[in-house]
Formats: C-alpha cells, sequence, structure tokens
C-alpha cells in the first residue's frame, strides 16, 4: 500500500470571488496519486492548491501530514511539510531585489547555514534543460513570462518534493519548454510524485492523471479516473 501523505478532513474554505467558497469536503493524497482538478472555475482550482501548499487556512477542517496532524496557526511548525511540497502558479513569487541565483539557493542557504555555498549540478542542470543558465544572474523584473515560470519550476523541482501543486502547466511556456517539462514530469511520477494540478490541455490530463477532484457549487468530490499512460 502506497504511503498516505495528506488527509484533509471537513474542511472548509471561505468565500473568494463570490463564488461562496468550498464547503466540508475531505481530500486524502497518497504516493502515486496524480489529480486532476475538474472544474469549470479556475478561481476555485487556485483556491483548492493554495490551500493544499498551506497557502491559504480553512474556516474549519484538520489537515493530516503522514498521519500527524498540522498546527495551521504556527507557521514555524509547518516549515518540515511546506520543504516537501512545490508550488508552482501564477502567484509563485520571488524576491525581487536579489537575483535569480539567490532565490533559487535561499533554502539551502537557510538549512546550510551558509551563504557561501553554490548551486548542486543537478539544479543547473534543470537550468541547462530550460536553457536558462545564462539568466541566473538577472533580478526577477528582468525576467520575460516564460523565464519566471521556469525559473519557478525550477525552484520547485530543486526541492525534491514529495508532492507538486501545478496551477495550468502550459502557461506562458513555449512547446519546446512544455515537452521538456513534461520529460522531467514523466521521470518524477515513476518514482511515486504525489500531483494535483488543474489544467484544460486534455492530452497533458490524460497522460498524466489517475484520479480527479471534481469542483462544482461549493462541493469537492475525488475519484480515481482511467489510468494515465505508463
Amino acid at each position: 500500500m502506497r504511503l498516505e501523505l495528506i488527509r484533509l478532513s471537513d474542511y472548509t474554505l471561505e468565500d473568494f470571488a463570490g463564488e461562496g467558497g468550498l464547503k466540508n469536503f475531505d481530500l486524502v493524497l497518497s504516493q502515486g496519486d496524480a489529480f486532476s482538478i475538474v472544474t469549470d472555475l479556475p478561481d476555485a482550482a487556485h483556491h483548492l492548491l493554495r490551500s493544499v501548499a498551506t497557502l491559504e487556512y480553512p474556516k474549519n477542517g484538520r489537515f493530516f501530514y503522514k498521519g500527524e496532524e498540522l498546527d495551521l496557526s504556527d507557521y514555524r511548525s509547518l516549515l518540515p511539510y511546506k520543504r516537501k511540497v512545490g508550488y508552482i502558479a501564477s502567484d509563485s513569487t520571488f524576491v525581487t531585489n536579489r537575483p535569480i541565483r539567490d532565490n533559487l539557493m535561499f533554502r539551502r542557504y537557510y538549512l546550510e547555514d551558509s551563504t557561501s555555498i553554490e548551486m548542486s549540478e543537478e539544479d543547473f542542470e534543470l537550468c541547462r534543460t530550460f536553457e536558462l543558465e545564462q539568466r541566473l544572474d538577472l533580478h526577477p523584473h528582468q525576467l520575460d513570462p516564460e523565464e519566471h515560470r521556469l525559473f519557478v519550476i525550477v525552484r520547485e523541482l530543486s526541492k525534491h518534493p514529495e508532492i507538486l501543486l501545478f496551477d495550468r502547466p502550459r502557461a506562458y511556456l513555449r512547446t519546446r519548454s512544455f515537452e521538456a517539462l513534461k520529460e522531467i514530469l514523466r521521470d518524477l511520477i515513476k518514482k511515486d510524485l504525489a500531483l494535483i494540478f488543474f489544467s484544460t490541455d486534455k492530452a497533458f490530463i490524460h497522460e498524466f492523471s489517475n484520479k480527479k477532484i471534481a469542483i462544482d457549487k461549493g462541493r469537492v468530490t475525488s475519484f480515481a479516473s482511467d489510468r494515465r499512460k505508463s
């Protein structure tokens, strides 16, 4: 049996964008689960992804990670969970007054208590995959939208996340970059990455999801779907 990673129990998220919120739902995510969010309300999908990333807190409900309940009122206690979650969305940001290289390294600076360490070859290879290695010393405002999204992807994948949350994977990416991203995801899901994403790309949904989360009129339901291709 695959390890259960998170469980949201009797969860309610506040009203957003006049849509009435998401009410009293349960969600279980285990290793190897790949949920595609199905909804006509992109804001609802975004809201749910933010809540799983613990960027938004519920009106009521309980959040468990590997069987232990998280104290959502204590930010520091959430850090071990946050370090295992990759979150890629339009509101993923960088520290604007520091170059991208530092933005990619902040997590290691903190964990290793040093600002003199060098980027790992693995992370640099990710940058090369997306043809970003010459852009590392730029500041965020100097990037175009595709470069910004790609550096967010590099930063979040460099965490070696157990859980990846992805809002519209195709957004801002040219075909070449999107194909490179899919190759990376194919490799990660073979290693039991847990994935929740919102996309309108039918081919992407078919390949990368094995379960679905449906959001309709404030109700959230999850169910198995056709297995993604091996």
